[in-house]
């Protein structure tokens, strides 16, 4: 029996691991120009962090939560806010400093039905920054996750942004939804009209077509919002526009988080079909005082890393390894491996035969690794402390002292670089 690997999970293969890795590099580069730093948390996680946190009707919390069997509490983790609320307070960290910009990046979990582009275990890119109600703060997330996206070269993207307003806005808000849809309410969906006593806003974030139009028909665009929160609003529309991101504001925007308040925003990439969003956020600013902590202003956002790869297409088979041990005869095994180990001592990724190939066998597999040079290791050579460096690109070859053979890899490999 040959097992398959677990439905709603996604093996890596090299050239794809090496491009998930480049993605999460490149972040990391441009989270750390923002001064975040990175914190690693389990993904064992208490449930109630997050019944507490994300809410209890949230299609998360209701039935996409992955517990551990014979443990009632814990869970894998479903998203990292209010993990990272939870380590916050845990730590007391807002006894410590006022301000805290963090980013983290690991694996989520969710039981839901998998596709393409939504699987059970996915990686993201979290980042959490607490202590800050100012809105250039909100224009410096936003700014943050279009970098990353750019850095990554991920295209075909757009930036949709709206508010909940202030968190009577945000009631005032759903009771005007609830008030609007009665009249169409046998007519939304099983999901949106048990959401409509439990949690009305997650109606917005339907995707159901139906309800998505009956949503559209209602005329919802800020009528909930209060003057400071829509002053606010324009305020990081102006901001947003002068860090040079362009957006589209989406009144039917809300996130299907309960923690959210104010600012929301989402990208989106056409690549990526009926699954289009990327990465999204905003601000939460009651949720730290939901998780037992006192009022303490939050935002952030998460990169869904699958989404990202799925975006930038199918990744090539870049040449890893620079250069080829060969050796001519089984005698000459044992110079070849210490030549590969020299070589590999001074950071020249380098690969030698391990299967007793022949030599031609051994080519052809220095051509299937892709490598520009490949050592010869013969047995006249060796004598005189020499070897053969053959070049696969121009098929040209010199003899080279061993002792002289790292330094004029290297030279070789900063020449071709200085031409590229």
């Amino acid at each position: 029996m040959i097992y398959t690997g677990v439905k709603g999970t996604q093996d890596y293969h090299p050239a794809l691991a090496r491009q998930f890795n480049n993605l999460v590099g490149d972040a990391r580069a441009v989270l750390e120009r923002y001064a975040y730093q990175e914190i690693i948390l389990p993904v064992l996680e208490d449930e109630g962090v997050f019944r507490k946190g994300v809410g209890e009707a949230t299609d998360i919390v209701e039935r996409q939560m992955l517990k551990i069997e014979g443990k009632d509490n814990i869970i894998l983790r479903p998203e990292g806010t209010a993990q990272t609320v939870r380590f916050f307070l845990e730590n007391s960290l807002h006894k410590q400093s006022d301000f805290y910009k963090f980013f983290y990046i690991g694996s989520m979990f969710r039981g839901e039905r998998p596709q393409r582009g939504r699987l059970r275990q996915f990686n993201q890119i979290g980042v959490e920054v607490f202590g800050s109600h100012r809105v250039s703060l909100d224009a410096e997330v936003i700014k943050t996750a279009s970098q990353i996206l750019a850095q990554a070269g991920v295209g075909e993207v757009e930036l949709k942004i709206n508010t909940l307003g202030c968190l009577r806005d945000k009631e005032a808000f759903s009771r005007l939804l609830v008030e609007r849809i009665r009249e169409h309410a046998g007519h939304l969906c099983e999901d949106c009209r048990r959401r409509r006593e439990k949690n009305p806003l997650r109606i917005i974030d339907c995707k159901n077509d139906k309800c998505k139009n009956i949503v559209k028909g209602l005329n919802l665009e800020g009528a909930h919002l209060c003057a400071p929160c829509k002053d606010r609003f324009d305020d990081l529309g102006r901001l947003i526009k002068e860090a040079g991101v362009a957006f589209v504001y989406d009144p039917y925007l809300v996130r299907g988080l309960d923690y959210y308040t104010g600012t929301v925003f989402e990208f989106t990439s056409q690549r990526l079909g009926a699954q289009d969003a990327i990465g999204a956020g905003g601000r939460y600013d009651t949720l730290v005082e939901r998780l037992g902590g006192p009022s303490i202003p939050a935002i952030g956002f998460a990169l869904g890393i699958e989404r990202m790869l799925i975006a930038l297409g199918e990744p090539k088979n870049e040449t890893v390894v620079a250069v080829y041990v060969a050796a001519t005869s089984p005698a000459m095994q044992s110079p070849a491996f210490m030549i590969t180990q020299q070589l590999r001592d001074a950071g020249i990724n380098t690969e030698t035969d391990h299967c007793e190939k022949s030599l031609k066998g051994q080519f052809r597999y220095a051509q299937r690794l892709g490598v520009r040079y490949v050592v010869l290791v013969g047995d006249e050579e060796i004598k005189e402390n020499c070897v053969m460096l053959k070049n696969m690109q121009t098929s040209g070859q010199e003899k080279v002292k061993i002792d002289d053979l790292t330094n004029k890899i290297k030279n070789f490999t900063t020449e071709n670089s200085e031409k590229n």
